[in-house]
C-alpha cells in the first residue's frame, strides 16, 4: 500500500508534470519551427516509445481532434513505419537465423502499428537500425509537417493510418510513410557501414555462429569419425583435382571442395598444427587424432600470401564453424590458379578406411568425409 501511495502521489506526480511539459514542447515546435519542427519531433519519437512517454500525447491528441485537427499521428505514424524500414534492412544484413526470423515478422507490424516487437526484439539489439529509423522518422516528419496532414479521427499509427486523415491530405500522408520507409532502410544500411557498427555486427554474427556451431556439433551428423566440409560450394572426388599430387592421393585421402564463397571454417574441434605463412593452407589435428589439412587452390603458394587472410594463429584451439581463413575466389582465378580445395586425411594410414559422404553441392559443416578408425 504505501509503495502504491508513493507511485501515485510522488512518481505519477512528476510524471505528469514531465508529460505536459513533454506534450507543450512537440506543439510549440510543430507550430513554431514548421519542418524543423517536424524533422525534430520524428527524430524524437523513437526515444520517446521506448520510454513509453509518447502515452502522454494522447490527451493533446484528442483535444486537437476535436478541434480540427491533429499533426500527432502522421508524425508517429512516420515514427512507426521507418522502424519496420529499419528491421527490414536488418533483417537482410544479419546472419542471426532466429533474429532474422524474428525481423521478417516484426518489420511488417511495425508499418502497421505495432512497433515493440521490431523496436525491441531487433532494432534496440543491434542498434544501428534504431539509429536509421529516427532518422527515417525525421525526414518523414518534416515531410508531413510541410505538407500540413492533420488527422482529424483517432487511429493506427502506420500505413493504415491514412483513413484518419482527409481524402485530399491521404497522398501526401502515404507519401510521408513512404519517405520514412525508405530512409529507415537506407541509413540503416548506410550506418550498419560504418566501421564502429561494422564491427559491432560482425562480433554478433561470430557470436551467433558459434551458438549455431556448437549446436550443430550436438547434433546426429556431428558424429565421432565425420569430418565436416569447411567451404560452401561443390564437392568433387580428389581424383578431380587438377594436380597429380593431390589427385594421386600422395598427401593423404579425402575429399575437395571447389568453394562459391571465400571463407575456410574449422569443420570440427582441434587444435591448429599447421598455419602456413602464405595463409593458404592449414591444418588441424582433430580430438580423434586426425590430421587434417586444408589446402586451399592448387599451387597457390606461389601467391605468397597475397588474396588470403588468417584469422588464427598456430596452436589455437578451434570449434567447429569458427572462422580459419578468408580469401578472394575471383582474384586468385584472375591470377590464374584453380581454387579446387582439398580436404584431406594426412595420416590417412592410421584410418581403416576414408571415404567420401557426398559430392556434388554442399554447405558449410554438412558431412563431408567418413573416417573408419583401424
Amino acid at each position: 500500500m504505501l509503495t502504491g501511495f508513493i507511485t501515485f502521489t510522488v512518481v505519477g506526480g512528476i510524471m505528469r508534470t514531465a508529460g505536459d511539459m513533454l506534450t507543450n514542447s512537440f506543439v510549440w515546435m510543430h507550430d513554431t519551427l514548421g519542418i524543423m519542427g517536424g524533422m525534430v519531433l520524428g527524430f524524437l519519437y523513437s526515444p520517446l516509445t521506448m520510454t513509453g512517454m509518447h502515452h502522454s500525447l494522447l490527451p493533446v491528441d484528442i483535444q486537437m481532434v476535436a478541434a480540427g485537427g491533429s499533426f500527432l499521428l502522421a508524425i508517429a505514424s512516420c515514427n512507426n513505419v521507418a522502424q519496420g524500414g529499419a528491421t527490414s534492412c536488418a533483417m537482410l544484413r544479419t546472419k542471426d537465423k532466429k533474429l532474422k526470423s524474428v525481423a521478417a515478422t516484426s518489420g511488417v507490424s511495425a508499418m502497421l502499428g505495432i512497433t515493440e516487437p521490431a523496436m525491441f526484439g531487433v532494432n534496440l539489439k543491434l542498434k544501428y537500425p534504431f539509429y536509421g529509423a529516427m532518422i527515417g522518422a525525421a525526414l518523414g516528419g518534416g515531410d508531413v509537417t510541410l505538407t500540413n496532414v492533420l488527422n482529424t479521427a483517432l487511429g493506427t499509427a502506420g500505413i493504415v493510418g491514412f483513413v484518419c486523415v482527409p481524402a485530399a491530405s491521404m497522398l501526401n500522408f502515404l507519401i510521408g510513410t513512404a519517405i520514412s520507409i525508405a530512409a529507415g532502410f537506407i541509413f540503416t544500411y548506410i550506418i550498419s557501414n560504418i566501421k564502429k557498427f561494422n564491427k559491432e555486427l560482425e562480433k554478433r554474427e561470430s557470436v551467433a555462429e558459434e551458438k549455431a556451431d556448437t549446436s550443430a556439433d550436438d547434433s546426429p551428423t556431428a558424429e565421432k569419425g565425420v569430418i565436416c566440409s569447411p567451404l560452401t560450394g561443390t564437392a568433387i572426388s580428389m581424383s578431380e583435382v587438377p594436380d597429380d599430387t593431390f589427385a594421386a592421393e600422395v598427401l593423404g585421402k579425402g575429399m575437395a571442395v571447389i568453394p562459391s564463397e571465400g571463407k575456410v571454417v574449422a569443420p570440427c574441434h582441434g587444435e591448429i598444427s599447421t598455419l602456413f605463412d602464405t595463409k593458404h593452407a592449414v591444418g588441424i589435428t582433430t580430438k580423434d587424432g586426425a590430421e587434417l589439412l586444408i589446402h586451399v587452390g592448387v599451387n597457390t603458394v606461389e601467391l605468397n600470401g597475397k588474396y588470403y587472410e588468417a584469422h588464427v594463429t598456430q596452436g589455437d584451439q578451434v570449434k567447429p564453424g569458427q572462422l580459419l581463413l578468408t580469401f578472394d575466389i575471383q582474384k586468385i582465378q584472375e591470377a590464374g590458379y584453380p581454387v579446387a580445395t582439398p580436404v584431406i586425411i594426412a595420416n590417412t594410414d592410421d584410418c581403416k578406411d576414408v571415404a567420401g559422404l557426398k559430392t556434388g553441392e554442399v554447405h558449410c559443416m554438412e558431412p563431408l568425409i567418413k573416417l573408419e578408425e583401424s
